[in-house]
């Protein structure tokens, strides 16, 4: 077999997107961008392992490492925007309807689902 037959041409080649990349790699010893609280606050139900890449779901549905990020970094900057001037017993939380109904309308403009407010879990 000769060389410029193993060889692909450029034309063939193509770069993976983040979800394709995401499903591609496995485990890894570096941590997680949030910890598995921040993740469970929101929704988000985790699964971690130590070779093979973890899961993440919310509201039953599949979703990427990113995707995930997305959406504790949209809970956390929508609870500052929302609790601005606001502490101690003023301060609104994940939990309360307030913060679910803002947080839904940013969820359901973006993924187009709805969070029903209950705490994320490992499975």
């Amino acid at each position: 077999m000769t060389m410029t037959a193993n060889m692909i041409s450029v034309a063939e080649l193509r770069e993976l997107s983040l979800n394709e990349l995401a499903e591609a790699n496995g485990g890894t010893f570096t941590p997680n961008t949030y910890s598995k609280d921040a993740y469970h606050e929101v929704g988000i139900s985790t699964s971690y392992h130590f070779f093979d890449k973890d899961e993440f779901s919310f509201m039953g549905k599949s979703i990427s490492y990113d995707e995930a990020n997305d959406i504790v970094s949209m809970a956390r900057q929508l609870s500052k925007a929302i609790n601005e001037g606001h502490n101690g017993a003023n301060h609104i939380g994940y939990s309360e309807s307030m913060f679910i109904n803002a947080f839904n309308s940013q969820l359901n403009i973006k993924y187009g689902i709805m969070w029903d407010g209950h705490a994320g879990y490992d499975y």
